[in-house]
């Protein structure tokens, strides 16, 4: 058993390692060209524990426009992001649209990093389904932080790979929110 924990926690280091040596630097985030004109079903039926370990369909947020931040409580610009992000929610919350953070991360780290933060946005946690569920909204290359924006309509707007440049978000979101 312990070796077994050994080798997950060299797993997950090698994988961060690996993740920081192609990070890009802040401002160059990549977008996908190639996004999915639609969210798969798998956003509407997903469903992962809030940091009150009760289930959370994503389904309740359908209609809305919607920014899914993909994170960890490791990644050095999701600690840079986060309170980008609370500002955000603060801003645009009244316009019926939500931001969701979904953890790649233990329970405890993520409730720690959200109290951190004050995070006032749904946020909620899980492992691999999580991760498949990044990957079936264009994360290809499993880079974190993940940002995906959906208009109201459900589909797809934008698609942001690793950082978030200053100022994104809001140009997205603003014609979105009327």
């Amino acid at each position: 058993m312990v070796e077994a924990t050994c080798l997950n926690r060299r797993l997950l280091l090698g994988t961060a390692a690996a993740l920081a040596a192609s990070a890009r630097l802040p401002g160059t985030a990549a977008w996908a060209a190639d996004a999915p004109a639609q969210p798969s079903d798998a956003v509407w039926t997903a469903n992962f524990k809030d940091l009150t370990d009760t289930m959370q369909p994503l389904s309740q947020w359908k209609g809305k426009t919607t920014v899914i931040y993909f994170f960890a409580t490791w990644c050095v610009p999701c600690h840079l992001e986060t309170p980008k992000l609370v500002k955000l929610y603060d801003t645009f919350k009244q316009s019926d649209m939500v931001v969701i953070g979904i953890a790649l991360d233990n329970a405890d780290k993520t409730r720690a990093f959200a109290k951190k933060y004050n995070v006032a946005y749904p946020v909620v946690y899980g492992g691999r389904e999580a991760v498949q569920l990044g990957q079936d909204l264009g994360n290809d290359q499993g880079a974190i932080p993940f940002t995906v924006v959906i208009d109201k309509g459900g589909r797809i707007v934008e698609v942001i790979k690793g950082d978030t440049p200053d100022g994104k978000l809001e140009s997205v979101l603003r014609p979105l929110v009327g």
